[in-house]
């Protein structure tokens, strides 16, 4: 079964990620808008009730820590505050814990007995890890990591395109694989600097991610309902 619909997504985010790697100011420009179009998105996804708090909690969330993780002071290497402190996972930690406690303050401040307060809490903590998680790249990017992270995209994008192949399954998911996976040894030769183990280890599972989203998504990546 084809994916059309996830196979441009992915394209169009590898091409995202691309630009990442021209710096971290780049990186966070390139993640507020992610996280902008996932804030808008997923509550259209959930169908939640109260999509405009939603909306705006992955919001703040997101943009949050994508900025806190580009201005987050690192110590030099050597100095004691180092181990705790000046690791770029902290601010991550903790816009992923305010914007936590902000999905549970909307449900509350919604009342007593409103439809889906289960279902929306859940959905919106969720949504939360997703746009965080986003400050990832910047992380990346401040540690001069941008030929992994060119490397990432293109086999972000060449799994892709491999889910608009005619193969069936389970050819359509190894082709994805394979060329995810074999994508960092082609580049190496014009990337120097690019660390192989990492490289495509991030390219399989980056692959990996996109067949399961595939396989489990509702209408099967068409951008319809079956």
């Amino acid at each position: 079964m084809k994916h059309p619909l996830l196979a441009v997504t992915a394209v169009v985010a590898a091409l995202l990620v691309g630009v990442g790697a021209l710096g971290p100011w780049a990186a966070a420009v390139t993640g507020s808008v992610l996280v902008a179009a996932v804030a808008l998105g997923w509550p259209q996804l959930l169908g939640a009730p109260a999509r405009r708090s939603l909306t705006t909690v992955l919001l703040v969330s997101g943009l949050a820590a994508t900025w806190a993780v580009a201005l987050w002071p690192v110590p030099e290497a050597g100095d004691p505050r180092r181990s705790f402190g000046g690791s770029l996972i902290e601010p991550v930690a903790i816009c992923l814990a305010l914007g936590t406690v902000a999905a549970f303050l909307v449900q509350l401040f919604r009342g007593h007995g409103r439809p889906q307060r289960l279902e929306s809490t859940a959905g919106t903590v969720a949504g939360v890890v997703v746009v965080c998680a986003v400050a990832g790249w910047t992380a990346v990017a401040r540690h001069d990591a941008g030929a992994l992270t060119l490397s990432l995209a293109v086999s972000l994008a060449l799994a892709a395109l491999a889910g608009l192949t005619r193969l069936s399954w389970p050819w359509d998911a190894l082709l994805a694989v394979l060329l995810a996976g074999v994508a960092p040894l082609a580049l190496a030769v014009v990337l120097p600097g690019l660390y192989l183990p990492a490289a495509v280890t991030a390219g399989v599972l980056g692959a990996l991610g996109a067949v399961l989203a595939g396989r489990t998504a509702p209408d099967g990546g068409r951008g319809r309902p079956s």
